[in-house]
């Protein structure tokens, strides 16, 4: 009876274990995906600011336009931006990654686009 405990504690803890590795491999896939995400949007909006012949300063103060709007939407469980990772599906998570890479990227897009006409307005007395 005792053999049989300890068979089962051991089995119910690999099981344990075994879960956990998988959800760790999800859990870094997903990590990475949302990386590549930060990446091409990064590098999308430095081609753009380049083409417009706007310095990397300019990249970084849209980034953080950007970042502000995004910290005010609610965290309601929402897609994309207040979606719980830790309660979400993995194609969730996924479908939210890439909802929010076209977001920021349209979004600092957009900021950039508008700047060149800003500025030669403010030059202007």
């Amino acid at each position: 009876m005792r053999s049989l405990f300890v068979l089962m504690s051991i089995a119910v803890a690999l099981g344990f274990v075994v879960s956990g590795l998988v959800n760790g491999l999800d859990d870094r896939a997903l990590a990475r995906s949302e990386r590549e995400a930060q990446r091409r949007v990064g590098v999308a909006v430095a081609e753009y600011a380049h083409r417009l012949g706007l310095s990397q300063d300019w990249t970084a103060y849209c980034r953080a336009e950007t970042r502000r709007k995004l910290s005010t939407y609610p965290k309601d469980g929402s897609v994309p931006f207040g979606l719980r990772y830790t309660s979400a599906s993995t194609e969730e998570v996924e479908r939210a990654i890439r909802e929010r890479e076209t977001y920021e990227r349209q979004d600092q897009i957009l900021c950039l686009a508008q700047l060149p006409a800003s500025l030669r307005e403010q030059a202007t007395p």
